[in-house]
């Protein structure tokens, strides 16, 4: 009998120490799970969602070219280098000019004897003899003269310089480029204010559902403890053969579909949960826990304006964009001034030697473009285009922030009769759980009481929960989107 004592204590003990590790594990898990608020969530997804690292790269690309068009009017430095190599070495035609260079010497020949000769003897030289000076020389002259075309330079030289070219007057395209830039530049903040407000509306929907499947949870969790005790309370009254075996049956039914609708609500929380940690950009795999129940305080926010709608911003900064495009545009019709001055600091074997710089003003000017009208009517059609989209987006905000301002005091309302409803329930359930002790009602009927109390319970949640969107929606509409916080934890 010993032994057996012994061995009941030692297995008591070894439960007891799996229970106690089993608890530590659970205490430990729940310890490591980051909690957040919903403000919490926000700033996360800020910093990690990826479609809002998307618009600050595309802002910062865009601030890289602001900056770069702020220096356009500088003066733009080329190095210019190169190798030439011609088809033939260039020539001197001196075929061309053979006639003319005999005939001129032998004329100058004879002109030159006579003047000698007439200063020595006071006398000009016979005709006769100038004849035959002129006609000797233009025999020597016409035989020793070359017969081909001499090369003057090798067929392959190399240059090297610097060429610089200073803008002048360029028509204003100067200008509207820097204004272009600094419109896209708007136009990317608008783009990144935009991203975080739908990344924060989005989380602001998820943390919401979070928020439900808690509190429904957490009503479940007492729906089914009731369940269990009524499965026990009938299996007393099975053993004393007050109800029959079906009626038992039922109870043991009706538990296992609460304890089943308990287990998909806990599913469809860790499935919120992991659709929130991909919106806060946060791995998957990350500890994580939200514990906030559903605020059943519910308030009208003060109403107002939709002029800080970001979507409308950023429609009216493409509308700038337009315009400046047009400016652009136009100013293509203007001439292009420049100041150009080039030093050419390597020159090998040039076939002809030309001044090593030079300085000058050049105008380019473009007289005639097919494509130029068809331009400024794209460009102004642009403009009405934004004009339109910026009308039609003003409309449906407007729209879509009364339609908002009006479901709220209509889900106000809602909820506050489905309150009143659901509390209901827990008094019916009571009496008929009451009537069932005192024989007068069966526990299907329990059942069925605390089944409807479960609905009334989700139908007043899911009130809420319309409510709470209702609310998320009026901000974000109103550029106002992180006001929710103010209304959820």
């Amino acid at each position: 009998m010993i032994w057996l004592f012994l061995f009941v204590e030692n297995f008591k003990i070894m439960r007891f120490r799996k229970i106690l590790l089993a608890s530590l594990l659970i205490f430990s898990s729940k310890m490591l799970c980051q909690q957040y608020t919903l403000k919490e969530c926000i700033e996360k997804g800020k910093q990690n969602n990826v479609v809002i690292k998307l618009a600050e790269q595309s802002l910062e690309t865009r601030e890289k070219l602001l900056q770069s068009n702020k220096n356009n009017n500088l003066p733009k430095i080329d190095f210019l280098g190169g190798y030439n190599y011609i088809g033939e070495p260039i020539k001197i035609n001196l075929q061309q000019v053979k006639d003319g260079i005999v005939e001129g010497s032998a004329t100058q020949s004879a002109s030159s004897a006579n003047a000698v000769y007439q200063q020595i003897t006071g006398n000009p030289l016979p005709q006769q003899v100038q004849n035959v000076i002129y006609q000797t020389s233009k025999d020597i002259i016409s035989a020793v003269y070359p017969n081909y075309n001499p090369a003057i330079a090798k067929q392959s030289y190399f240059l090297a310089g610097i060429l610089a070219r200073q803008p002048i007057y360029l028509g204003g395209k100067l200008n509207a480029v820097k204004e272009l830039s600094k419109q896209q530049v708007e136009s990317g903040k608008a783009n990144l204010e935009s991203s975080q407000d739908i990344t924060a509306y989005n989380i602001s929907l998820n943390y919401i559902q979070v928020m439900y499947l808690n509190s429904m949870i957490k009503k479940q969790e007492k729906i089914v403890e009731s369940l269990e005790n009524n499965e026990k309370y009938a299996q007393s009254l099975l053993k004393a053969e007050i109800i029959p075996p079906y009626l038992k049956n039922w109870s043991n039914i009706t538990k296992l579909q609460g304890e089943t609708n308990l287990k998909n609500l806990k599913l469809e929380k860790e499935n919120a949960l992991l659709t929130l940690k991909d919106l806060m950009g946060i791995s998957l795999d990350e500890p994580m826990e939200i514990n906030e129940e559903l605020n059943e305080s519910i308030d009208v926010p003060n109403f107002s304006s939709s002029e800080k709608n970001a979507d409308l911003k950023l429609l009216l900064s493409k509308k700038k964009e337009a315009e400046t495009t047009h400016n652009i545009t136009k100013s293509l019709s203007r001439p292009n001034i420049f100041a150009i001055g080039n030093y050419q600091f390597f020159r090998n074997d040039l076939p002809l030697i030309t001044p090593p710089w030079l300085v000058g003003i050049e105008m380019q000017w473009t007289l005639f473009d097919p494509e130029r009208k068809s331009k400024n009517i794209a460009s102004k059609s642009l403009i009405k285009e934004a004009d339109l989209l910026i009308n039609q987006k003003q409309k449906s905000v407007d729209l879509a922030t009364k339609i908002s301002e009006n479901k709220l005091i209509s889900f106000r309302e809602q909820s506050e009769t489905f309150d009143a409803a659901r509390k209901q329930t827990y008094t019916t359930t009571e009496m008929v759980r009451k009537r069932m002790e005192n024989s007068l009602s069966s526990v299907k009927d329990v059942n069925d009481a605390l089944q409807l109390q479960y609905e009334a319970e989700k139908l007043y949640y899911t009130s809420l929960v319309a409510y709470q969107t209702v609310i998320a929606t009026y901000f974000y509409i109103t550029g106002n989107v992180e006001n929710i916080t103010n209304y959820i934890p």
